[in-house]
């Protein structure tokens, strides 16, 4: 989806603000990305995207603030190549970006080709993937990426099929790399959650659920409110575009229940035509399911939310958000502290 003005309101508040790499197949407003109806709305691909959304975060975001872009490099995401190489040129030719675009976050997918781009072009610019098992960390480390995002099962989107959860992940990853930088994402939620990830040993957390669910964020209202409403028993593993996928329970999730093995997937995607630019009908209407999530349509679409859900109550600024977090993580420091009797 959309997330550049959530990725410049979380660097402005202090956080590091990361845009997407676009996916939304259907026809669009080209200036505001809303799908649309409208004799001018056609479809756009991810590199027009990045190139708009780079320059909306040129234009917005604080000379001191962190930004960085999450790409999706996975077998079917052909288009990535395009996306990485866009994102290094319009850093290349702006001061500013080159100050505040600091890291390429990839997803999905093997990190190595985007790895050997990025430091090609950009040495300097930190390079971190998303891995869900010590497995997948180690290789993300021997490709010679700067940092791991660690992500357990409890996370929303796209998961691993080796369904390990953050409380196992983050400590295993520290205690095999005590000295790589490791980001914990999966089950972050709020200030409590940021001293969990740091006991374990990681250095930050990543957070999908709490942003979205923001009074100022980019995305739809029907998916900000919707998320007010779920419990712990509102998400559920499914089969996705990339594999596992956890998404809210609701009609199009029930229909779509985890079933394939990681090697059916492949045979599934092989059937499907091997990418999302180049699949068959039946994948590409399927795809849309997200499409319609995106223009708020969250009993019928495809809803990515993580079992965090059960801890959003509200919905608050981004700026907001951080404060309190950083408020409640003190607090319950302290807490802690008073109770540890050595």
């Amino acid at each position: 989806f959309s997330t550049y003005k959530t990725a410049v309101k979380v660097a402005n508040a202090g956080g590091v603000g990361l845009t997407s790499h676009w996916g939304i197949l259907s026809p669009v407003d080209p200036e505001t990305h809303q799908i649309s109806d409208a004799p001018n709305a056609r479809v756009i691909s991810s590199v027009e995207k990045i190139k708009f959304d780079l320059k909306y975060i040129e234009d917005h975001v604080n000379d001191d603030a962190v930004v960085g872009c999450n790409i999706r490099v996975a077998r079917i995401q052909v288009d990535w190549p395009g996306v990485v190489r866009t994102v290094l040129r319009m850093r290349e030719k702006s001061p500013k970006l080159k100050e505040v675009l600091k890291l390429i976050v990839t997803s999905a997918g093997d990190p190595a080709p985007a790895h050997k781009l990025i430091k090609k072009k950009a040495p300097d610019l930190l390079h971190l993937h998303v891995s869900p098992s010590l497995k997948l960390v180690e290789h993300t480390f021997k490709t010679g990426c700067d940092g791991v995002v660690a992500v357990g099962y409890e996370g929303g989107g796209h998961q691993s099929y080796e369904q390990v959860v953050t409380t196992i992940l983050i400590p295993e990853v520290r205690e095999a790399f005590p000295d790589k930088l490791i980001i914990a994402g999966g089950g972050m939620v709020n200030g409590r959650s940021l001293v969990a990830a740091l006991a374990l040993g990681a250095d930050g957390i990543q957070m999908g659920s709490r942003f979205i669910a923001t009074k100022d964020g980019d995305f739809h209202s029907n998916y900000k409110n919707k998320i007010l409403e779920m419990d712990d028993t509102s998400t559920m593993m499914c089969d996705g575009a990339f594999g596992p996928i956890r998404l809210y329970k609701n009609e199009y999730a029930i229909k779509h229940p985890l079933r394939m093995s990681k090697e059916e997937r492949l045979e599934y995607e092989k059937k499907m035509g091997g990418s999302i630019q180049g699949g068959t009908k039946e994948f590409i209407e399927d795809m849309k399911a997200y499409d319609l999530v995106y223009k708020g349509d969250v009993e019928h679409g495809a809803v990515l939310v993580g079992q965090t859900v059960a801890l959003i109550k509200d919905l608050p600024t981004v700026k907001e958000v951080i404060e309190r977090i950083m408020a409640e993580a003190e607090s319950v420091m302290k807490d802690l502290n008073s109770k540890f009797v050595p």
